[in-house]
């Protein structure tokens, strides 16, 4: 990549306030790149808010050398930011969440990282909150083991155009369509280049239900069988079909092959015995 090419950046507008965006946008034109070099693309699920206006105004205040507004009105996360990637003709693309303050080195230390470890993708550690709402900072090294059992890539991150159009961009229809992504990246081949200095403050991960969260994974599993072990397939499987012996497990965790015989052992040894029903027990 050369020194003056420019990156693509895409963000999933969902907010009316101003406020998030503001901060993500004035966080962009403080990158130790220059602003010069960030198109920018919001794909608005509220395109008539005032934080969607005058997008020529704020860039040419903050000095980018672009914004559009994407009308992203009734779209899914996945297809919001496909649409935001499509016909680009730069060779990199930011995907950054609304709300996010990033460090002025972080497109820099991230663009380095894809250069110097050869890899399609790169990250740097980032605060994001945890699923279950408590504070969290990632500062963990990256394994890419690490995602047949939690996501730790982004949710802030830059990937090469190339292998995002190979892989056809998010699958739309999954809930944690960035997590099978950086899943299916790396089955592909694709190395993920991690930047351990904390430099992405992110807005906490949106707390899904119990039920929604153990869905959403078991998805996650199903369309990508490849990445798990026999049992966390049949987790998965069971769960989908609403057998009982399945549960959701843990917020943002894909329980491993001995917590799925361990869960499937505990609710059988917990279920009534049918000589109990009979009354042939305990005589």
């Amino acid at each position: 990549m050369t020194a003056n090419e420019r990156i693509r950046l895409l963000i999933h507008h969902r907010l009316s306030a101003r406020a998030a965006l503001m901060r993500t946008l004035a966080s962009l034109a403080a990158q130790d790149i220059g602003p010069g070099r960030i198109d920018v693309v919001l794909a608005s699920a509220v395109p008539h808010a005032p934080s969607a206006q005058d997008p020529e105004f704020l860039c040419n205040a903050l000095g980018l050398n672009s914004i559009r507004v994407l009308n992203a009105t009734g779209m899914t996360p996945g297809m919001a930011m496909n649409a935001a990637a499509r016909d680009a003709d730069q060779g990199v693309l930011a995907l950054v969440p609304e709300g996010a303050l990033l460090s002025p080195k972080f497109l820099g230390s991230c663009l380095a990282a894809l250069e110097q470890d050869h890899a399609q993708a790169a990250y740097a550690a980032h605060t994001a909150g945890s699923p279950c709402g408590s504070p969290l900072v990632r500062l963990r090294p990256f394994h890419p083991e690490q995602l047949s059992r939690t996501n730790p890539v982004g949710p802030a991150a830059l990937v090469r155009r190339e292998a995002w159009e190979r892989l056809g961009g998010l699958r739309s229809g999954l809930r944690l369509a960035q997590w099978d992504f950086w899943l299916r990246l790396v089955l592909s081949g694709g190395g993920i280049a991690h930047v351990q200095r904390l430099q992405a403050f992110c807005p906490p991960s949106r707390r899904m239900p119990a039920d929604l969260d153990g869905h959403s994974k078991a998805l996650l599993v199903a369309e990508t069988p490849g990445a798990f072990g026999p049992d966390v397939c049949r987790w998965a499987l069971a769960l989908l079909r609403g057998d009982p012996w399945a549960s959701p497990f843990r917020p943002g965790i894909i329980p491993t092959s001995s917590e799925v015989r361990a869960m499937f052992t505990e609710t059988a040894r917990q279920a009534p015995s049918p000589w109990n029903a009979l009354g042939l027990c305990g005589a």
